[in-house]
């Protein structure tokens, strides 16, 4: 059972933003047609595959345990306006990265047409009416939280690619007379924000990489180049509400409109070669590279927004669930999830709030990051 308020956490207001949108999308039935209404025309992006990582760039300066935005002139949004991260620094050799979630599109319909994800442009002011939410979430240093004494990053959501694309696109509508320019830059942009990151928090802690919903996804999504920039310490994935389900359990002309879109073939293709049949893969993929780090998976078991991108009912969705638990899960010595019965969407804004199978969430987690052995999954 979870006790509680059902509702998300203040900290990731964005997410609230696209649930009219879903349902819009969801009595349209869009997510079962067989051929997509849209022209989407790739502007052309580096063969990613081959291109080296950029270097560790400069530390970044800001006050002792302040929020504070840090632009990165190289970064891009959606509609290609740069973007940056929030910090709080504290000089410790951990940090807790957090990627926001707030949506995904891929063509005319949803990237245009339908408001199904967060859009551009994501600067200081956004940040600063998000930060001023983060009271009882992960980000907060006063809650009972395990990550109190990190460094903490906020990584915002304005690309619509669940932060795994490095792609310039064009979505023209059906009869060719509309069109607009997406930038789908959200692993790009995170690999910016680490080439410093990597220069500020000193080497040889603990790097949690966590996110929600759409963050949650991305969190698999770039938890290889956290390895990369941070080859000395002990690295976590915390990913809340994105669980890459089995096979065609995520529709087949789903993922080709993300891989064709995000340009995944670029991005996710070189560490998940695959993924484009199976997305589930990345996490077998990422257990067997970097077998000592711990991954965890926070769901409902009738998640009622992921479903509904998903095209599914709520028990199709919790036999998915279930068969990545068992398949996927299940099987890693260092995996495990926190099931809760229900249809709500993420637990990260207020950890605070749940309690299930008699396991307080802020102590499921508290173990995880602690490296505790009496750590284990639960389900209803």
């Amino acid at each position: 059972m979870r006790t509680g308020s059902t509702r998300e956490g203040n900290a990731f207001q964005m997410q609230k933003t696209l649930t009219a949108g879903l349902m819009l999308a969801s009595s349209l039935a869009l997510f079962q047609c067989t051929s997509p209404p849209t022209m989407p025309t790739d502007l052309g992006t580096p063969d990613l595959a081959t291109a080296p990582l950029p270097p560790v760039g400069t530390a970044i300066q800001a006050p002792a345990n302040t929020w504070t935005w840090v632009d990165f002139p190289e970064s891009s949004c959606d509609d290609g306006s740069p973007t940056g991260i929030g910090v709080n620094l504290n000089g410790s050799k951990d940090l807790l990265v957090f990627l926001n979630g707030g949506g995904a599109c891929w063509d005319y319909t949803t990237c245009v047409q339908l408001p199904v994800s967060t859009h551009g442009p994501f600067g200081s002011a956004q940040f600063g009416a998000t930060v001023a939410g983060v009271g009882g979430s992960v980000l907060d240093r006063a809650a009972p939280n395990p990550f109190g004494s990190f460094n903490f990053a906020f990584v915002p959501y304005c690309t619509s690619d669940i932060h795994g694309g490095d792609n310039v696109i064009t979505y023209t509508n059906g009869s060719g007379t509309e069109s607009k320019i997406f930038h789908h830059k959200g692993r790009a942009n995170v690999t910016a924000y680490l080439t410093r990151l990597a220069a500020t928090v000193p080497p040889g802690g603990k790097i949690v990489v966590s996110g929600s919903s759409a963050g949650g996804f991305g969190s698999n999504m770039v938890y290889d180049l956290f390895h990369h920039y941070f080859p000395g310490s002990k690295i976590y994935l915390l990913d809340d509400s994105g669980p890459l389900f089995v096979g065609d359990a995520i529709q087949p002309a789903l993922r080709s409109s993300w891989y064709a879109s995000w340009g995944l073939d670029r991005t996710l293709g070189p560490i998940c070669p695959t993924c484009k049949q199976d997305m589930s893969a990345l996490v077998s993929n990422l257990a067997a590279q970097f077998p000592s780090d711990r991954m965890a998976l926070l769901s409902y078991t009738q998640d009622g927004v992921i479903r509904t991108y998903f095209g599914q009912t709520e028990a199709e969705f919790q036999a998915n669930l279930y068969s990545l638990a068992a398949s996927k899960l299940d099987p890693l010595p260092q995996a495990r999830y926190y099931f809760v019965t229900g249809t709500g969407h993420t637990f990260l804004g207020k950890p605070s709030a749940t309690t299930a199978q008699g396991v307080p969430l802020w102590t499921w987690i508290t173990q995880f990051v602690n490296d505790d052995a009496a750590w284990t999954s639960t389900k209803p």
